[in-house]
């Protein structure tokens, strides 16, 4: 990815590669895989060509899965044209088999020291209920000044995680950083790019995932608006061209915990923006913003103030069940061609939360 400073770019801070960013995760994060949580592949058809695969999450007005939902209980409309389901899977309340894999994600490069302090404490109280065993396997990810640290593999022992949290905290350091406008640049920057790298490599992996991200956002820039030229439209576009892509091709359903203080920010700024972007004219800074990126997911922006405990434990209720749905996606007249998606279900007083849409014939290339 990149990121444009008036007419000139600036390379996004990455390592050399994937590899290498998370290779260094045995030293902070614990690896504890349990052979009774192994994920298999997805029994499922994986979008190929252009099979278009989506998670869906039906939930009853208290916000508990809906399950035991058939094929003809749904509804895939493509640009508002019904379309033919190709497959069908429900995915199992806590399934041992293939189980919905969980991903806890502390932010700590918009996060104050205060607040991440709290957030441990809220932590804390999560990973140790029920005696510290967990439903779902779980794994931790920090996005932090000196790099992202993550784990590889999953674990149900919620004592094992939070103790491998405490560790690799001490080794984060905070890095000087430029102050005002271009500070707030840097932190954009910065957070996109450790969540893209987290992402691409979460995607390889099979099984449906829920990225719990405790985080305000990054800075949305909204100021900038009038002073983006081409250039940066089209960093904008390609960066949700490749971030949306990757998530729904991924199986990854995000979340935004924010942490907000009352008074301080306004957490529901970012509901401006939430029109998908369908054209490169149309591109703005915030259309990037973490809680746009989350609910054209299909997953949620929860705003509880202090309480994250809470917040998780509402968001890791969708680990419970969903259903995977495919279909015979547009081919598309050109490269990046937006489509929006619906999705009905034949039931009364039922949510339902999945991608907004893809892009056709997507240029992942001109992201980077």
């Amino acid at each position: 990815m990149r990121f444009f400073r008036g007419s000139k770019a600036i390379l996004a801070v990455r390592a050399a590669g994937l590899g290498l960013v998370l290779a260094g995760h045995g030293n902070g994060l614990a690896q504890n895989q349990n052979p009774e949580v192994q994920v298999r592949p997805s029994t499922g058809t994986a979008s190929t060509g252009n099979r278009i695969a989506i998670d869906v999450s039906v939930t009853d007005k208290l916000g508990h899965a809906v399950e035991g939902l058939q094929a003809g209980d749904f509804t895939v409309l493509d640009n508002r044209e019904p379309q033919k389901l190709l497959d069908f899977r429900a995915i199992g309340a806590r399934s041992a088999t293939d189980p919905t894999q969980v991903v806890v994600v502390v932010d700590m490069i918009n996060t104050g020291f205060n607040e991440v302090a709290w957030e441990r404490q809220q932590l804390d109280a999560f990973l140790e209920q029920d005696g510290g065993k967990l439903a779902n396997p779980t794994s931790l990810a920090i996005l932090a000044d000196g790099g992202i640290k993550a784990q590889r593999g999953w674990s149900l022992d919620g004592s094992a995680l939070l103790a491998a949290f405490d560790k690799s905290q001490t080794a984060l350091r905070s890095i000087g950083r430029e102050a005002g406008f271009y500070g707030d640049v840097e932190r954009m920057q910065m957070s996109l790019s450790q969540l893209e790298q987290l992402i691409s490599y979460e995607a390889t992996q099979p099984g449906r995932k829920l990225f719990l991200v405790i985080s305000p956002g990054w800075p949305l820039l909204p100021d900038a608006g009038s002073q983006e030229g081409i250039k940066q439209r089209e960093w904008v576009f390609h960066s949700i061209v490749e971030l949306t892509t990757k998530l729904r091709a991924g199986h990854i359903i995000l979340y935004c915990l924010d942490p907000f203080n009352l008074g301080v920010t306004n957490p529901f700024y970012y509901q401006s923006y939430l029109k998908p972007v369908a054209v490169l004219k149309n591109a703005e800074y915030p259309d990037l913003a973490l809680q746009v990126l989350a609910e054209h997911s299909g997953g949620q922006v929860l705003i509880k103030g202090k309480d994250i405990t809470g917040d998780l434990n509402i968001a890791v209720r969708d680990a419970s069940g969903g259903y995977e749905l495919t279909f015979e996606g547009s081919p598309g007249d050109q490269p990046n061609e937006y489509h929006a998606l619906q999705v009905q279900v034949d039931k009364p007083e039922v949510k339902v939360r999945t991608t907004a849409g893809y892009y056709a014939k997507p240029d992942l290339e001109k992201a980077h």
